[in-house]
């Protein structure tokens, strides 16, 4: 009975506790560079609701997060929705390679963080990992691994804020 009560504090209360700083809050400002050079700031993306997503090309389940994030912008994208991708991967080729194998074209901003400093920002260690911002920069809602079943869950919160 004692290890189930220590695997219970390791899988659920440290995470609640590791990310539920930022839930409610105002998101943590940054700013960074795409691959062209172009420099993107968070602030930037206020009055609109987004989904920071924080992801690399060795993460498994971004391969199938990465395209689902692709078809939400497509479709919220004119209704003030925006992504906004943060990747760490320390080789650029390998962030080429990822994008050309998962076959679609990448329509938000990437920014590069080899240095994975603004997932640091966030206490993150866990790819992927989404945080769902609202029109005034607050995090609503935070998404830790992705799932198939996150993805009416995702829209779900999108729609919500949206009507906000």
């Amino acid at each position: 009975m004692e290890i189930k009560k220590i695997l219970i504090f390791i899988f659920i209360v440290i995470p609640i506790f590791a990310y539920s700083q930022d839930i409610g809050k105002e998101a943590r400002q940054f700013s960074g560079k795409t691959e062209s050079g172009e420099k993107i700031n968070l602030s930037d993306y206020r009055g609109k609701v987004i989904i920071l997503d924080f992801w690399a090309s060795w993460c498994k389940p971004c391969k199938e997060e990465i395209p689902y994030l692709i078809e939400l912008y497509n479709q919220y994208s004119d209704k003030g929705f925006s992504v906004l991708a943060v990747n760490v991967d320390k080789d650029i080729a390998n962030l080429r390679k990822f994008l050309l194998d998962i076959n679609k074209d990448v329509p938000y901003k990437i920014i590069l963080d080899p240095e994975a400093k603004i997932p640091s920002d966030y206490n993150l260690d866990s790819m992927p990992s989404a945080f769902v911002i609202d029109k005034n920069g607050v995090v609503k809602y935070i998404h830790i691994g992705f799932l198939s079943g996150d993805k009416e869950k995702f829209k779900n919160e999108i729609e919500t804020l949206l009507s906000e």
